[in-house]
């Protein structure tokens, strides 16, 4: 792996942040703001419409950035031997040189047993560090993938804190074959993280790994999922992901949404939540800097009689702001207006929202045609693909931010599309796993 490669991606992606910073120097607060796909709607009618709630993290001083707690998980089983473990053990000593004294690092290592070849502490003497790893890090095994993020949750917790980036990076390349397997098992572990505010990212490496499992514990932590098809990919992979954890400026983020009597929470597109009676809870791990998350709710207004206007929902925003060590809260009403116009109603739409909605369902869909992937229904798969890309390109957006968008989402369609022509059944369908887990979590692309 090239060092000099990686610190250069690594420096421009924190480049940009900084940037950022220096262009806006607005005030260190999330930006937040809440909006109906159609605030104005028909007298008598009751259709579906879509809240959604956006933040974007504030610019941030990269110089200024908050300590990092941070576990390498790394599987060492026999399938990672040669190229793989060479590149793994280089992953490891770039996060040594990449973290200075402020940060906390621990490297676990797990093949039918797990061994903690450096144990969660602040970063010193980096030759030591690197000298730990090359020495211990090699092949050998079976896979207790459950072990192994066990482990890695128990060394961040020796360091947890609130106003640090807790964060593990799973590295694996095959199933987990020791010990709990399952994908509520291992589910279970990125619950179990996510309520000690620890984000894991999982990165899959070739086509022997379980993307559903991986994904699953990406997901339920709030981290990140990268398919690594090639181990030459592991770089940009590592630069993606440090550029992510060393901008994060906002933590512990939750929106709650509480609906008017007579609206009715339909469901959640994209992130998970709860919905209990009117209330509807989403928790976010982290907020990174000029990266805008978002929560999409389906809901069924009342019905109401024209120049009426009525309350839809009451939306309240919770997050710990890392820059100023505050936690900072956010509300807003939102009502809908009826009218007996059509034309009226086609006037008001908020095409963002139109877009991002028909986006999240596209992403459903794309559930679909991995099942039939599984099946063995290939040609089915891409119909639903092809389907998926169709509808966004005919949606009736003029605005040319919103019209991009819907092409660009097409697009990913019709290349994973190419690949399902061009490439094996296992590596399509894990590029499409991580592109409809970077749709539903609004996860920026790695590549």
């Amino acid at each position: 792996m090239n060092l000099k490669h990686f610190f250069t991606a690594l420096t421009l992606s924190l480049l940009v942040v900084a940037t950022g910073a220096n262009a806006q120097p607005s005030a260190q607060k999330v930006a937040i703001k809440s909006e109906l796909a159609s605030p104005v709607i028909l007298e008598n009618s009751q259709d579906k419409n879509y809240l959604k709630v956006s933040l974007v993290g504030f610019p941030l001083n990269t110089a200024k950035r908050s300590p990092i707690n941070l576990a390498l998980v790394i599987d060492r089983s026999g399938s990672m031997g040669g190229d793989r473990i060479e590149q793994a053990t280089e992953a490891a000593v770039m996060a040594v040189n990449t973290l200075n004294a402020r940060d906390t690092l621990s490297v676990v290592i797990y093949d039918d047993v797990v061994d903690v070849i450096v144990p969660a502490g602040k970063v010193g003497n980096k030759d030591k560090l690197i000298s730990q790893i090359r020495e211990r890090l090699t092949a050998r095994g079976g896979t207790a993938l459950f072990a192994g993020v066990s482990r890695g949750i128990k060394e961040t917790s020796k360091f947890l804190d609130k106003a640090h980036v807790n964060r593990i990076i799973l590295l694996s390349d095959g199933q987990a074959n020791v010990g709990p397997s399952s994908t509520s098992e291992l589910a279970e572990l990125g619950k179990i993280a996510a309520r000690k505010g620890i984000a894991i990212t999982t990165m899959g490496i070739g086509n022997g790994y379980n993307e559903d499992l991986m994904a699953a514990i990406a997901q339920y932590s709030d981290g990140n999922h990268v398919f690594v098809q090639n181990t030459d990919a592991l770089e940009k992979a590592f630069a993606h992901e440090f550029g992510d954890v060393m901008s994060v400026v906002a933590q512990d983020v939750v929106v709650e949404i509480k609906v008017a009597d007579n609206v009715k929470p339909l469901r959640l597109l994209g992130r998970e939540g709860d919905i209990h009676g009117n209330t509807v809870t989403v928790k976010l791990n982290q907020l990174y800097a000029n990266q805008e998350k978002y929560v999409m709710l389906e809901v069924l207004p009342a019905r109401g009689s024209a120049a009426q206007s009525k309350p839809l929902a009451d939306v309240n925003v919770s997050y710990d702001n890392l820059a100023t060590r505050q936690k900072e809260r956010w509300n807003e009403k939102l009502a809908v207006r009826y009218t007996a116009s059509a034309g009226e109603v086609k006037q008001a739409l908020v095409e963002d929202v139109v877009v991002d909605s028909a986006i999240q369902k596209s992403a459903i869909q794309n559930e679909e045609a991995l099942k039939l992937m599984d099946e063995g229904k290939m040609d089915e798969a891409k119909a639903v693909l092809l389907g998926s890309a169709n509808e966004l390109n005919a949606l009736p957006v003029n605005e040319p931010a919103a019209k991009i968008k819907a092409q660009e989402s097409a697009e990913a369609n019709r290349q994973m599309l190419q690949k399902m022509d061009m490439e094996s059944k296992e590596s399509s369908r894990k590029s499409l796993k991580e592109q409809n887990y970077k749709t539903k979590n609004q996860s920026s692309k790695t590549n």
